[in-house]
């Protein structure tokens, strides 16, 4: 009896994270078709209202409308030839999402980092992270 009490739990476990597991996956799709097309404006759709953003060492926190500003100064000098993210994974106790990917324009390579966490039951970027590669 107690065997099938286990089974139970971990199969209720497994099934309520489900829906997790899916808004995690489209939340990290979103942002990597917003970084492949080098759209500042829907890339802040994923911003918390606060961000910390790190360009090449430099680390600030910035508004939404301030990270607009400098997505959109980093995407022009950067335009996107591609982006994909190569890992992501997620802190199951505290509910962060992050994310690493490389976004590659004429100008060279970037790593990018992103991490996230839910805000009213949505996920959304905190911090943000763009490091030349050499």
């Amino acid at each position: 009896m107690k065997t099938y009490l286990r089974y139970t739990a971990l199969l209720l476990a497994l099934f309520l994270s489900l829906p997790s597991i899916a808004q995690e996956d489209e939340f990290i799709g979103k942002v990597e078709e917003a970084l492949k097309a080098s759209s500042s404006k829907e890339l802040t759709k994923y911003l918390h209202s606060k961000v910390e953003i790190k360009l090449d060492g430099e680390r600030k926190e910035y508004s939404v409308n301030q990270a607009e500003v400098m997505l959109k100064q980093f995407f022009q000098q950067y335009p996107s030839t591609g982006f994909e993210f190569v890992h992501d994974g997620n802190n199951n106790s505290g509910g962060i999402v992050y994310a690493i990917g490389t976004y590659t324009s004429s100008g060279g390579s970037h790593r990018v980092v992103i991490r996230a966490k839910k805000f009213n039951e949505a996920y959304k970027i905190y911090r943000l992270e763009f490091t030349k590669e050499r």
